[in-house]
């Protein structure tokens, strides 16, 4: 009894002092990450500045409504800081902070219910240790608040079912055993947790089905162990699934599909359907993936599983089939999978445990035998948020912001009052820029007219469209040297001689120093902008 106690205190004290080390880690990592902010987040800044202006979600300078954003609720909360005159940038990223903070404490309260606390702390480590954790917190997009609420789902569907500790497993201090305890304030937090990721982003709704799933596998279990709820508490959840998800998502919806007229949203049909991207997603995470689903084949193959192992994996499989023709853009580091990821990372913990236990018979405390492999395999396997890395790609990242503040400047004192903006890169431009120019998206995303008949999926009709009939004042393209490519329908207006209309007025260029040239000032360059005026007849 005294050894068990000196080694619980043992990895009681790891566990601290791993908790210290991800704190502090990330700490350094988001203080140096700092002054990213994504492009992309001024999409969503732009509704929520049309929303409070009493505009409605509109986008810039356009009559016609067009869903060109995925986060409902994240629009929302920005418009909330807008009207209450908080500093934009500096609140969203705070709120991903403690929405980093908060996903943290769910993952390990969930890896508590099969692990002890350094165990259970492992899996926090590998999560916390990737950089598309840091990247996307201080980013200014939703990601880190839409994967804290992915892991309190989880957590509060576990315990809803009344999956508690149990000391017999041998391997683990704190095992799970399936008791007939029902915790209706967890399924009211679990419903209000699944409802808050739909309303974030449309993809939310998919996390019903592993919810679903562990919820029917657990009721045949206990079925067959005749380990029955009473009348009274299926009544109740049943009535709060109505009133906490069904209705208000309904609501939701239906209103949605009356405002926009698309059952899918824009942005999904948008970005999530390109074309000639087959599985470069999926490619993508599971580069990240594939270590430690080796490390976890111990576990799925030799464990007693209980039901609660379909919502470690399934969320992986369900995002990788969604995003299997996702524009890579849009996961960019890993960005929509972080939530199927956190989850996962539970699930080599179990892996190296149960390897150790059947086949290790060494004098060496199990616990920290385990905890040393899977801190060996999160060095070596997960890329991380290295200082010196963030720094250079955070500058990276702002030399583009200046090229394109540039135009903001250049548009805001040359054009003209009601001048139309034909663009290939919204974000902080549209933003940024006088409120009186219309600005017009070459992508579908923020286009109403790429959403419909005549020019839905005919990007030559609307080339000439642009041609014939809008005629902008101005044009801003872009081309990926590295691709030696613009896009579409930029190749489009050359081919049918747009051009000749306009006057090229400057270009502004940004790149990067490559590692085997980190020695000199030798750069290459990955993005470029055209700026063009038309001529006047």
């Amino acid at each position: 009894m005294i050894l068990n106690y000196l080694s619980m205190r043992k990895q009681n004290f790891l566990a601290f002092f791993l908790g210290f080390y991800c704190v502090y880690d990330l700490a350094i990592a988001l203080s140096h990450a700092w002054q990213f902010t994504t492009d992309d987040a001024y999409i969503s800044w732009v509704y929520a500045r049309q929303l409070i202006n009493g505009q409605g979600l509109l986008w810039h300078g356009t009559p016609a409504p067009v869903e060109g954003y995925s986060n409902f609720l994240w629009i929302i909360l920005s418009a909330l800081i807008m009207k209450l005159q908080l500093p934009l940038l500096a609140s969203v990223k705070w709120f991903s902070i403690v929405s980093l903070g908060g996903g943290m404490f769910f993952l390990y309260r969930i890896g508590r219910t099969f692990f002890n606390p350094l165990a259970a702390m492992l899996a926090v480590f590998l999560f916390s240790h990737y950089i598309g954790v840091v990247w996307w917190t201080v980013s200014g997009l939703e990601s880190m608040f839409y994967c804290a609420l992915s892991l309190l789902l989880v957590w509060q569907c576990i315990r809803a079912m009344g999956i508690v500790s149990n000391s017999a497993v041998p391997w683990t201090s704190h095992g799970t055993v399936e008791a007939p305890i029902y915790s209706t304030t967890s399924w009211l937090l679990c419903n209000i947790s699944l409802l808050l990721l739909a309303l974030t982003r449309f993809e939310g709704l998919v996390w019903v089905i592993p919810v679903a799933v562990f919820m029917a596998c657990q009721i045949r279990v206990r079925f067959i162990n005749k380990i029955q709820p009473d009348k009274s508490t299926m009544y109740r959840w049943l009535l709060i699934t109505l009133l906490c998800f069904i209705l208000p998502y309904l609501l939701y919806f239906s209103w949605r599909v009356y405002y926009f007229g698309h059952w899918i949203p824009n942005s999904y049909r948008c970005k999530s359907l390109a074309s000639g991207q087959f599985f470069v997603v999926d490619q993508d995470y599971l580069q990240v993936l594939f270590p430690f689903i080796i490390a976890a084949l111990p576990f799925f193959l030799l464990a007693k599983k209980g039901c609660w192992h379909w919502l470690l994996w399934l969320p992986s499989v369900l995002y990788a089939v969604m995003l299997w023709k996702a524009d890579p853009v849009i996961t960019h580091y890993l960005r929509l999978f972080l939530g199927p990821f956190a989850l996962f990372s539970l699930l080599p913990v179990l892996g190296v445990m149960q390897f150790i236990q059947d086949f290790i018979r060494l004098k060496i405390d199990p616990e920290v035998l385990s905890a040393v492999l899977i801190i060996v395999m999160t060095f070596l396997f997960i890329p991380s948020h290295n200082v010196s890395f963030l720094q250079k790609a955070v500058l990276h990242y702002q030399e583009r912001t200046h090229n394109r503040m540039q135009i903001v400047e250049f548009l805001n004192k040359e054009a003209k009052s009601g001048d139309t903006v034909l663009l290939n890169d919204c974000g902080i431009i549209p933003f940024s820029a006088r409120y009186d120019l219309r600005f017009i998206d070459m992508q579908c995303l923020n286009n109403p007219e790429l959403t419909q008949s005549p020019y839905l999926h005919r990007l030559d009709l609307y080339a000439e469209h642009l041609q014939q009939e809008i005629k902008p004042a101005w044009v801003i393209t872009l081309y990926y040297p590295l691709e030696s490519r613009s896009d579409y329908l930029t190749d489009l207006l050359e081919k049918n001689h747009f051009f000749d209309d306009y006057r090229l007025v400057t270009v502004l260029k940004s790149g990067f120093i490559p590692q085997e040239h980190a020695l000199s000032s030798k750069r290459t360059m990955d993005f470029v902008f055209y700026l063009y005026k038309r001529v006047d007849e």
